[in-house]
């Protein structure tokens, strides 16, 4: 099983503030810290976010879906083999037909819209060909996470930074409205972040239906003046890495 840098980064800041938080650039008011008891992981891949919801929350009931049959397998076989498999059910399905039990304290999501814009552009080309559509779009994700959602709930997931305000016009403009409580912008290149010059890649997102004034972060992983790690991202991964 592949730990790619987005889910993990997802999985450990999602509800981080309960810790401390991700603290360099830090503006705004701290969000609730009502550790989750209930957790959807929507488009779940190969499992990653629901194994590590399950070894953050230690009392939670995660439910996984994917679309796919075989990352539904994968993500089962993973399962099984964890500390954890009662505490993890994985579901085949379309996130925008299917019926769940909530609501949910909390949904995460590192959504396939984000993992292809980050593949080359030919690649991105051949897998639209062949999606047959499937891919959820903004409003589709919103209107799902909105139904499933508790009253006091959260929703996290992770974008490029390109798209953080498209998304939060659709969020905050729906219907049933999500408002932004935490915003995390993600500087991943290693050119002298301290000075500025690089803007950030990724954004990480916590939505509540409740509108209050957003925690505004920045997050480094890398040092700006050595090559390597940000002992400032390191904290944050640390629990799921051998390496930090």
């Amino acid at each position: 099983m592949q730990l790619t840098t987005d889910s993990v980064l997802l999985g450990a800041w999602v509800w981080a503030e309960a810790a401390g938080g991700v603290t360099a650039g830090t503006t705004g008011a701290v969000a609730g810290t009502v550790v989750p008891q209930t957790v959807l992981d929507v488009g779940t891949g190969c499992g990653v976010l629901a194994l590590m919801m399950a070894q953050r929350f230690e009392q939670a009931c995660i439910h996984a879906l994917d679309i796919d049959g075989q990352s539904v397998s994968e993500a089962r076989g993973n399962a099984d083999l964890s500390p954890w498999p009662e505490r993890i059910r994985i579901v085949e399905g379309d996130f925008r037909q299917c019926l769940f039990s909530g609501p949910y304290d909390l949904v995460v999501t590192n959504p396939p819209y984000f993992r292809l814009a980050l593949e080359p552009e030919q690649e991105r080309r051949a897998r639209a060909r062949h999606s047959g559509g499937s891919s959820l779009t903004h409003e589709e994700l919103l209107q799902g996470v909105v139904r499933v959602l508790a009253e006091d709930g959260t929703f996290a997931l992770i974008l490029p930074a390109g798209q953080e305000a498209g998304f939060l016009s659709v969020a905050i403009t729906g219907q049933d409205p999500l408002y932004p409580s935490r915003i995390t912008r993600v500087v991943t290149g290693k050119s002298s972040p301290a000075a500025g010059n690089v803007p950030p890649t990724r954004v990480l997102l916590e939505l509540t239906k409740k509108q209050t004034t957003p925690r505004i972060e920045t997050l480094f992983l890398y040092d700006a003046t050595e090559d390597k790690y940000s002992q400032q991202y390191i904290n944050l991964v640390k629990d799921f890495y051998l390496w930090a």
